[in-house]
């Protein structure tokens, strides 16, 4: 059974909010203060609790005149930048219809990355002023897009990975280290990021026009699977 914690009005560490989670009150309206505070420092410090999160989305269920759009809209940046995982799904269904039309730029956001429209998500963030008050978002973005392009290709031509990743040439060297991939020994430009045996998707396979980059590739069956 789960136990009353008392709510203060001081900062909560992240022991005392999982307390709070944990007991009677988390669905207090005392508790929405605190977690709301949480998830400032969230944003400020880059770590991530999607379980808190979602309480705050069901006490602005249960207590409406309590819910603030601001707050909503950045834990559905939270989410975005936790993908591949489903938490921004999980917090849309605890959003109500009301309040969709005016989180359409973060649910834009989502759809390029869910469709691994890369490019044009990199695009839409560079406009998006709410994301400058997320610390670390395109490092988080970046882990997503390079785990992508593992998954979907055997080798990719450096200057396009630096395109879907949005980053100079010079920061490419630390990532291929840090990912354990590597260079081509027979075109340097080429970078292999899978070396699993099975046949495997190839990005560079110069003078054929069927060489598509991950997004035009994802546009292209996602037009097939709607049209």
């Amino acid at each position: 059974f789960g136990s009353r914690v008392q709510v203060s009005s001081a900062k909560m560490s992240p022991p005392e909010i999982q307390e709070l989670l944990d007991g009677d009150s988390r669905y207090e309206p005392t508790s929405i203060e605190p977690l709301e505070e949480y998830l400032a420092e969230q944003l400020k410090n880059g770590s991530y609790d999607i379980d808190a999160n979602l309480a705050i989305l069901k006490l602005y269920l249960l207590y409406p005149e309590e819910a603030k759009v601001d707050n909503i809209e950045r834990i559905l940046l939270k989410a975005l930048l936790a993908f591949p995982a489903t938490d921004f799904s999980l917090c849309m269904y605890q959003i109500p219809e009301k309040y969709h039309q005016g989180l359409g730029e973060v649910v834009r956001l989502a759809q390029q990355l869910e469709m691994a429209k890369f490019k044009a998500f990199w695009k839409m963030a560079s406009e998006a002023e709410m994301l400058t008050q997320v610390t670390g978002w395109q490092d988080c973005v970046r882990k997503f897009v390079a785990g992508v392009v593992a998954a979907t290709y055997k080798s990719i031509r450096s200057d396009e990975l630096v395109e879907l990743l949005n980053f100079s040439k010079g920061d490419l060297d630390k990532l291929i280290k840090q990912r354990g991939w590597t260079r081509s020994k027979s075109d340097p430009d080429k970078i292999v990021v899978n070396t699993e045996t099975f046949e495997t998707r190839q990005v560079s396979k110069p003078k054929e026009p069927t060489n598509m980059s991950l997004d035009q590739y994802r546009t292209l069956v996602t037009a097939s699977t709607y049209s």
